[in-house]
């Protein structure tokens, strides 16, 4: 199985020693978040939990899934094989105790137009990375609470934000680069009992 050093988890790795400075990485976030430090380490707890249960589940564990959990509400996104493959995903997940709820943007598997599927995913790699940048340049949007994922050209935003407008603002910049097909939108406001008291600067 393998572990992603990033916001997300990806269900096919091989263990959890090789992301370096994966303790400063989660000190930084929890500095940068609307969340509490103790809320952010339990949705980390939660996607340890999820990613065990796809791993243990048959036929899920080969899957490339990126796994978000925020305010212990989760989020997949990654290619299935067919569609009760991805209610099978869902499903999981949504057994494992603790989860409030699960959504997923779970696309079956498409044949490239051009056959070269290495292709489609550089293009992903390159539309998110201009997405973050947008993000970047947004004066309304701190970068650092909103993360991206990219599938098909297909952009998806996962976080906590302060409010409806910084949402909002996060959006429109992600909708305005050229080359994103569609934009879904799970970033959430915060909480009571889930958000730090202290103020975010950006």
């Amino acid at each position: 199985m393998q572990w992603s050093c990033s916001a997300g988890l990806v269900v096919a790795l091989v263990g959890t020693a090789g992301c370096v400075g994966a303790k400063y990485k989660a000190m930084l976030e929890a500095a940068q978040s609307e969340l509490s430090p103790a809320a952010i380490a339990q949705d980390d707890l939660h996607k340890v939990h999820i990613h065990e249960a796809m791993v243990a589940e048959q036929g899920l564990s080969s899957l490339t899934l990126s796994i978000n959990v925020f305010m212990e509400r989760a989020y997949l996104v990654g290619h299935v094989d067919n569609r009760e493959q991805g209610e099978a995903v869902l499903k999981t997940a949504r057994h494992v105790q603790g989860i409030r709820s699960v959504e997923g943007y779970l696309p079956v598997t498409a044949p490239s137009a051009d056959g070269n599927t290495m292709s489609d995913k550089t293009s992903d790699v390159s539309l998110k990375a201009q997405v973050i940048s947008a993000l970047a340049i947004e004066p309304k949007v701190v970068k650092s609470r909103v993360h991206v994922e990219v599938l098909d050209g297909h952009v998806v935003l996962l976080g906590v934000v302060s409010g409806e407008p910084e949402r909002h603002h996060a959006e429109t910049a992600a909708a305005g680069v050229e080359g994103v097909k569609a934009v879904t939108n799970w970033l959430l406001l915060p909480e009571k009992g889930y958000m730090t008291i202290r103020k975010k600067i950006r």
